[in-house]
């Protein structure tokens, strides 16, 4: 098999062959689906939403269809993506008829008859009524699911996530709930129903929507199986040594994300089969320059000038930069990196602060700042993931100073 039909970090499509169950997401979403409210599938960009939803539906016969959020937000009208992803590109629709009537007419000397024209406009059904009605003409008999996906296009237009609301809470009025369609929100934010929260329409939409499980990055025993499935597709021999190295490798620089999971192997692949004796581990050298390069350019620039400018005896600016690439969550105050600094660091600490705190705050500021910082409660997070990606991929600790290192990715 070719390589980029085995990792496919950006085929739409579901690729069965190297498809990860992940059983709790994929039992949440079929009884969500099979239950009486609507379902709202979050994660971020890249932790396979998409595959996860559409497998779940075709594994279980399940009729959908897609509605883009971010041509609603062309539109400036969900309702009208709705119905451009519903009905057929080209129907016609009947908006009125003509009749003709005749009459007989008695003359003194003939007999004749007299024609003429009535016209009548039909009722136009609604648009969303319209395009339920031709969705469910398409599909069988049972639950139909319309999948709002990129809901972050529209997240920041009230008059969109406004009108969102209102097809919600239509969808239970006679005139709707007899076509028996069922909405799918898919998207990268995580505060929906925190949103509707704050409208008219909190508890009508809340008693109406499911949030589901978030879709997080692979595990290292997901990546793992991806890992060796694709390569045993490739006959690609790696050794029980190498197997869980090389997958803790990309699982942690990678963060488990799926698609980067995928991408990652893909370069990795392509190093394998450019070198003959198959695999071995200096190829991760070639396999992280190529990953850096494709997708996390610019965050690797980022990340590089936020380093110290010239090398000094602790270079703290580098350490912490460092940890903020190990620890596992997402938001943190300076005091986690203090203590990480201490575990990681013991020869180079102090009992003091370190300016850690300074530190901290000038990451955030700049015209191309690593973290945001929450003035309310003092503390930060990275602003991209790729950021994190790039720390864990281009930074390490040499073993013989403990000194944090910059593997040098030229471009």
């Amino acid at each position: 098999m070719q390589i980029s039909s085995v990792f496919t970090p950006r085929n739409s499509d579901v690729n069965l062959k190297m498809y990860v169950p992940r059983l709790n997401l994929e039992n949440a979403l079929l009884r969500s689906v099979n239950g009486t409210m609507h379902s709202l599938l979050f994660g971020d960009s890249g932790n396979g939403k998409s595959w996860l939803y559409k497998k779940v539906l075709e594994q279980n016969r399940i009729p959908y269809a897609i509605a883009n959020c971010a041509n609603a937000s062309r539109f400036k009208s969900i309702t009208e993506e709705i119905k451009s992803a519903l009905v057929p590109s080209g129907a016609a629709h009947k908006t009125g008829y003509t009749e003709n009537k005749e009459a007989t007419v008695k003359a003194l000397v003939a007999e004749g008859k007299l024609a003429h024209q009535n016209q009548y406009a039909v009722q136009v059904a609604e648009p969303l009524n319209q395009a339920f009605s031709a969705f469910r003409q398409r599909v069988r008999s049972g639950t139909a699911v319309l999948v709002l996906d990129n809901l972050e296009s529209i997240f920041k237009s009230s008059e969109l996530m406004d009108e969102l609301a209102d097809i919600i809470i239509l969808l239970d009025d006679a005139r709707y709930a007899v076509f028996n369609i069922k909405l799918l929100i898919v998207g990268i934010p995580n505060g929906t129903l925190e949103y509707f929260s704050k409208t008219k329409n909190m508890e009508s939409v809340a008693n109406r929507l499911e949030e589901l499980p978030k879709v997080a990055g692979m595990t290292l025993p997901q990546v793992t199986t991806l890992l060796a499935n694709g390569f045993k597709l490739l006959d690609i021999s790696l050794s029980k040594e190498d197997l869980p190295f090389v997958a803790a490798h990309i699982h942690h620089i990678t963060m488990g994300v799926p698609q980067r999971v995928h991408e990652y192997c893909e370069k990795l692949a392509y190093a394998v089969s450019d070198q003959s004796g198959g695999f071995r581990r200096e190829l991760l050298i070639a396999a992280d320059r190529e990953w850096t390069r494709i997708g996390l350019r610019q965050a690797y620039t980022v990340m590089e000038s936020h380093l110290n400018s010239k090398r000094t005896s602790i270079s703290r600016r580098n350490q912490v930069i460092y940890v903020i690439g190990q620890i596992k969550v997402h938001q943190f105050e300076s005091n986690t990196i203090l203590v990480k600094l201490r575990e990681t660091f013991p020869a180079t600490t102090t009992d003091t602060g370190m300016g850690v705190g300074s530190i901290l705050g000038d990451l955030s500021t700049g015209d191309s700042p690593l973290l945001s910082k929450n003035t309310k409660t003092n503390s930060f997070r990275v602003i991209d993931p790729r950021f994190v990606m790039c720390i864990r991929v281009a930074l390490f600790l040499d073993p013989t100073s403990n000194s944090v290192e910059k593997k040098s990715f030229a471009y």
